[in-house]
């Protein structure tokens, strides 16, 4: 190829786009040169090809949009044809060719280019990529790509692929050999290729492969891990004035007290019979001391082998104490006393000892009832609807008698708490008291009876209907997507999309406040452990904290690259955590609003979430209905469950230790789940095992739900333990198939 052959083409071009017809042919007769047609399938330009020829030639290529659909069909023959040993890993390639050479269709304004490019190739990936193929399907001009988030998604960042050096050598050779120029350059300008060491493996899970490998605006997965290392010293605990704690060291002291009175008056008792031991209360105290610390730690170490042993006998909880980074508000006192009364007859669950499930269930509700939750006592049930209302049920108003005090349905409960006011300890009151214990044992009765329509008894177990009182929130202009209860159940929290994050008083049932910050709908919010903070999760692709006393957000985390469906705060309120419909789950430090974590996995975006009580991991729910649980301080996926057909709309942890995971979700069903550390080591082969910490994942997910509890027609909206470790749900009653045949 001579050196003035580019310059003849060039001109040639320029002759053609003039419409100089006369002057074209004169100019191919005295040059002799080839047409240009002709000239664009030379089929390989060479090394010494001048760069003007190459610029020539991509021109030429770009001019005709039939060529880009040509050049990806060509190279999918190519790789469906490719050796057995790399084929998985060029397979790869395919998605993100595909997507941006869709992409490049709608900029060139090529609409039906793109509408039968995404036809003939669209199906191949939809396995895999099932919502970003819908979304690309949607594009149709340069003003539709602009404004799309999935497409703008695709042009901001790179797609990463993973594969050995020699597949990666063989991709390139390729595309060089069949003069694929545009498929090159996507290659070099959209695609973050990470070259590992060694062959392919031959039994790499592609799905698995392609959940972590998402676009996060980070880079390819092994920046994550960078990422994710920097920041090492979290606060993975609970805090020092949680009740949780509280409850801990006021049942401890209770115990050594009742210890100390048995042992007085042991020794009191030894005194009268002339025993060694005479010296009354004093010499009791002093005698049983010392052995108590052996006696304890005799106890501690028979628990810790029944639990090495992967038997079911309960472990003591110990929390992890860590401070606050933030301002931390009290609980009010009444709160703090019902909470430490629920604590003390929770029950402990596992795998012997399942919970018991109570069903709410929304009728005639179906498509209009969006969100939903429940009190920590269970004694109010509130729904967010369609119609933009926001309504509240007490439960307590429903059940006969006068008697609405906290403590009423258990009577050791209120009998310690009038010995607490009296500066007693229960086993005092009661013998100072017995009289008065039983009259008021009567009197409750009593009080507890009421009388029907008809004339008839009725008490709290009657199988009657009552109506049950409900009060309207009525502010919003816009369908309610998210409600939340405050400690304490003192304040409503709802978002909507119109915009706004409205606070209401439960005891005076009107609105407070209305926070106005996001430029597109809210998806959810809640609560902060504490009160006075909360967080929301929006469509304009940001997480807010709010504090109850300001109008504007303290903190915006921004991050996702698409809409952020869920919010959940840390136990210890400096963290909270993000799920977006990008795939990814973030966590932020809320003093800073720095990103500290990424998780990537989900197969689908991420629809809910939940922490752990003891602050060291968290659970993820997606569209796909797989369920990941992380461990915080590694950022590593502990345990991965898949039993779900459909969306995990919900999540909750049972309270004290943690171990058990309640999920509800679009397919009708509340399943519980074994997150134990005994769990995860079974399903890895034992603590020792040779399983590599990459592989325990996918190792729990074969592990079934510990129990599957299926619904008649009722999607399961929420899922939530309460203090006592009973576990609600609830959902709107969908119409039966038979009854939509019948419509």
């Amino acid at each position: 190829m001579s050196a003035e052959e580019p310059l003849d083409r060039i001109v040639l071009r320029y002759l053609q786009k003039r419409g100089y017809k006369d002057a074209e042919k004169a100019f191919l007769k005295e040059s002799k040169s080839q047409k240009l047609t002709e000239m664009a399938l030379v089929p390989h330009l060479g090394p010494d090809a001048a760069i003007s020829d190459h610029i020539l030639y991509y021109n030429e290529e770009d001019a005709d949009p039939n060529s880009l659909m040509q050049g990806y069909r060509l190279l999918r023959d190519w790789v469906n044809h490719s050796l057995d040993m790399y084929k998985p890993e060029l397979m790869r390639i395919l998605w993100p060719m595909f997507v941006y050479c869709h992409l490049e269709l709608v900029n060139r304004d090529e609409g039906h280019v793109a509408r039968e490019f995404h036809r003939r190739f669209g199906p191949d990936h939809i396995l895999l990529h099932e919502e970003d193929v819908r979304a690309l399907a949607g594009l149709a001009t340069p003003a539709h790509a602009e404004s799309d988030a999935t497409a703008r998604k695709f042009r901001d960042n790179r797609i990463p692929i993973s594969c050995c050096q020699y597949t990666f050598d063989l991709l390139v050779k390729y595309l060089h050999h069949a003069n694929q120029m545009a498929l090159l350059a996507i290659l070099n300008a959209h695609i973050s290729v990470t070259v590992v060491k060694g062959d392919p493996a031959p039994h790499t899970d592609e799905a698995e492969l392609s959940a972590k490998q998402v676009i996060t605006g980070v880079g390819p997965p092994s920046r994550i891990d960078k990422f994710n290392a920097k920041y090492d010293r979290g606060r993975w605990g609970v805090l020092e004035d949680s009740v949780e704690v509280q409850a801990l060291d006021e049942f401890e002291e209770e115990k050594l007290r009742e210890e100390r009175r048995a042992a007085g008056a042991k020794n009191a008792e030894g005194g009268e019979e002339g025993g060694e031991g005479g010296d009354g209360k004093e010499g009791g105290d002093g005698g049983d001391k010392p052995a108590a610390p052996a006696k304890k730690k005799k106890e501690k170490d028979d628990k810790k082998e029944d639990a090495e042993d992967g038997g079911d006998a309960s472990v003591k909880y110990e929390p992890t104490i860590v401070p606050s980074n933030i301002p931390v508000p009290e609980l009010d006192y009444h709160h703090t006393r019902a909470a430490i009364e629920d604590i003390r007859y929770r029950v402990e669950l596992g795998r012997g000892a399942l919970p018991s499930v109570a069903f709410y269930t929304f009728t005639h509700a179906h498509k209009y009832l969006h969100c939903c939750v429940t009190a920590s006592d269970a004694s109010l049930v509130v729904g967010g609807f369609t119609d933009s209302v926001v309504r509240v049920w007490d439960v307590n108003k429903s059940t006969p008698g006068a008697n609405r005090d906290v403590y009423c349905t258990d009577s050791e409960s209120k009998r310690r708490k009038a010995a607490r006011e009296e500066g007693m300890t229960l086993a005092e009151w009661e013998e100072a008291n017995k009289d008065k214990m039983d009259a008021e044992m009567e009197d409750a009765d009593a009080a507890a009876t009421n009388v029907g329509e008809n004339g008839e008894k009725l008490d709290a177990n009657s199988r009657i209907a009552r109506p049950l009182p409900c009060v309207e929130y009525v502010g919003h202009s816009a369908a309610v997507h998210g409600v939340d209860l405050s400690p304490g159940h003192d304040f409503l929290l709802s978002c909507s999309r119109d915009q706004t994050i409205r606070v209401w008083s439960t005891q005076l049932e009107i609105p407070l406040a209305a926070y106005k910050s996001h430029r597109f709908p809210v998806w959810d919010v809640k609560w902060c452990g504490t009160g006075h903070y909360f967080a929301s999760a929006s469509n304009d692709c940001t997480a807010r904290v709010w504090a109850m006393d300001e109008s504007q957000p303290r903190r915006v985390m921004v991050g996702h690259l698409a809409d952020v469906d869920c919010v959940a705060w840390h136990p210890n309120t400096n963290y909270i955590a993000t799920g977006s419909t990008d795939r990814t789950v973030r966590l932020w430090d809320v003093q800073t609003g720095d990103c500290v974590r990424i998780f990537t996995g989900h197969r689908g975006g991420v629809r809910s979430l939940a922490m752990s009580p003891d602050g060291k991991s968290m659970a993820s729910g997606s569209d796909d209905g797989g369920v990941l649980v992380w461990d915080l301080a590694t950022a590593k996926c502990s345990h991965a469950f898949e039993g779900h057909r459909g969306a995990v709309y919900s999540l909750d942890y049972s309270h004290g230790a943690g171990t058990v995971l309640a999920s509800g979700g679009a397919d009708e069903t509340v399943k519980v789940w074994d997150v134990s550390q005994s769990a995860l080591n079974e399903a890895n082969g034992g603590e020792a095992g040779a399983v590599k910490a990459e592989n325990k994942a996918s190792a729990a997910a074969r592990k079934p739900p510990m129990t599957s509890l299926r619904t008649k027609s009722t999607p399961v909206f929420k899922v939530q333990f309460t203090g006592r470790n009973l576990l609600m749900a609830m959902g709107a009653r969908a119409p039966s198939v038979r009854y939509q045949a019948a419509a």
